[in-house]
């Protein structure tokens, strides 16, 4: 029934529309006057009182007047809607095909970052082979010390460079879809952990920064991908270091809270404020101050953490006060424990 009166209306609405302005006021002006009419004959046949001429015209004009500025106004609100309907749907129209070709561009941003990555290592690989034969002088000494310098700074720039394909190329098959947790298994934490800070350890000793953790009891296991935690914490821990002044320290600990198990890096560091941190998060995001002169990077290392965390079903949240530090927790969830993966089976 009322999808019946929906349509009566819409049809109704279509036929007065077709008159135009002056057509369709005069026909609702008539309706109105004839309703007017058959209203005023009805209360006098109930009170059952004369009806003389002059009554009627009173109440022809009166209709007029009233329903006419009534009428025209209705139509006018009624033209602005159609054309704010028009200008919405044609606005939804434009949004849909833009998210589109912006999904459409993404897909292509990465398939090329992959594709350029898998380019860009097989000559890497030469590069690094032969400048670690020529610096290590596998084949005889080199006769020019300063060749022997080249040589290192070859290959230090080739890893250099190596690593920072490999950070695009694995952030790229995550936005992709193409990075699986089909080798997840079991592992210690606490040994991913020291794993991790040994990784680092030179990176502290060189800018002075101590280094102190608090491994979670050897029981406390994981099914993940290691490789990837690690990588996690080696970013977080090497970011932590870059950014604390010497002196300073960076601590690390582990522990299970609840049915999750959260990892957190502090450390006594210059700190961000809250649009640095949302900045510090994006791709190639790197915050402008007065450490990162002292720094190479690429603004790769946290959005990779934040995906990889991600991609196990966790999250990496950043807490941060100016000049006073930061605090960056990682949390797996339930399903990536073992005991609880246990305790289910």
């Amino acid at each position: 029934m009322a999808a019946f009166h929906n349509d009566f209306v819409l049809r109704l609405d279509r036929a007065i529309a077709r008159m135009g302005a002056v057509g369709g006021t005069l026909v609702l002006a008539c309706v109105a006057v004839a309703a007017a009419i058959l209203v005023h004959l009805g209360l006098k046949l109930f009170e059952g009182g004369p009806n003389p001429p002059l009554v009627w015209f009173n109440i022809v004009i009166r209709a007029v007047l009233v329903s006419v500025p009534l009428i025209l106004y209705s139509r006018h609100v009624i033209a602005l809607l159609r054309a704010s309907r028009r200008a919405l749907e044609e606005m939804t129209r434009r949004l849909e095909v833009a998210a589109e070709q912006a999904h459409q561009a993404n897909r292509a941003k990465s398939a090329f970052l992959a594709n350029m990555s898998h380019e860009l290592r097989t000559p890497l690989n030469a590069i690094l082979g032969f400048s670690e034969v020529m610096k290590d002088q596998h084949m005889g000494p080199l006769a020019n010390a300063r060749y022997l310098d080249y040589s290192r700074d070859i290959h230090d720039s080739g890893r250099y460079l190596l690593a920072i394909i490999s950070d695009i190329l694995d952030l790229s098959k995550i936005e992709a879809g193409k990075m699986s947790l089909d080798s997840a298994e079991e592992f210690s934490l606490a040994a991913a952990i020291e794993a991790s800070l040994g990784m680092v350890e030179s990176l502290a000793d060189k800018f002075d920064v101590r280094l102190a953790a608090e491994l979670p009891p050897p029981e406390l296991r994981l099914i993940a991908v290691e490789r990837m935690v690690r990588q996690v914490l080696i970013n977080l821990v090497g970011n932590a270091i870059k950014f604390t002044p010497p002196g300073g320290m960076v601590m690390v600990s582990a522990a299970q809270t609840g049915d999750c198990c959260t990892v957190t890096v502090r450390d006594t560091g210059i700190g961000m404020n809250a649009q640095d941190i949302a900045h510090a998060l994006m791709p190639f995001g790197q915050i402008e101050n007065d450490m990162n002169a002292r720094h190479a990077g690429t603004g790769l290392g946290l959005p990779l953490a934040k995906a990889m965390m991600e991609l196990h079903g966790g999250t990496l949240t950043l807490a941060s006060v100016p000049r006073q530090g930061t605090v960056a927790a990682l949390t797996f969830p339930a399903s990536r424990l073992a005991a609880h993966k246990a305790a289910a089976a």
